[in-house]
């Protein structure tokens, strides 16, 4: 049986929780040369409105992306990731990172999903993703 046989549409990934600290959020502005304040200095993020420094958006996708990616195990390869940010994340604040199956293509060994990043006040990125199980046939 195919890994693919065992899915359904509707189906959702356990969810990955990361609690973003002030640390981790100063280096991956450094690493990712994100300059913006907002992320790294919490006194000039409360100046902009913000409770806290902010979880990058291109965090918020990499979280996506290891959630699909450890889901998969080394047995597929992601094909499509596309998100949106909705909502504020703050730092020393848990971050969930979730996955919903959308659609199911077995014949090209393709899972659709939906997912998102939320905090417990909310929704803080939104989007798509696609994955091709190992032995698809090459695009």
């Amino acid at each position: 049986m195919s890994p693919i046989d065992r899915l359904e549409v509707g189906d959702q990934l356990d969810e990955q929780t990361t609690v973003p600290s002030r640390v981790q959020l100063f280096r991956y502005s450094a690493a990712t040369w994100n300059p913006h304040r907002i992320h790294y200095d919490p006194a000039w993020a409360r100046a902009e409105g913000h409770p806290d420094v902010l979880v990058q958006a291109y965090l918020h996708g990499a979280l996506l992306q290891r959630l699909l990616l450890d889901w998969l195990d080394g047995d597929g390869r992601l094909e499509t990731l596309g998100w949106r940010n909705t909502g504020p994340a703050t730092a020393d604040e848990p971050l969930h990172a979730g996955a919903e199956v959308t659609a199911l293509d077995a014949d090209a060994a393709t899972v659709e999903f939906d997912v998102w990043t939320r905090t417990e006040d909310g929704t803080c990125a939104e989007g798509t993703a696609s994955v091709r199980l190992d032995g698809a046939p090459a695009p």
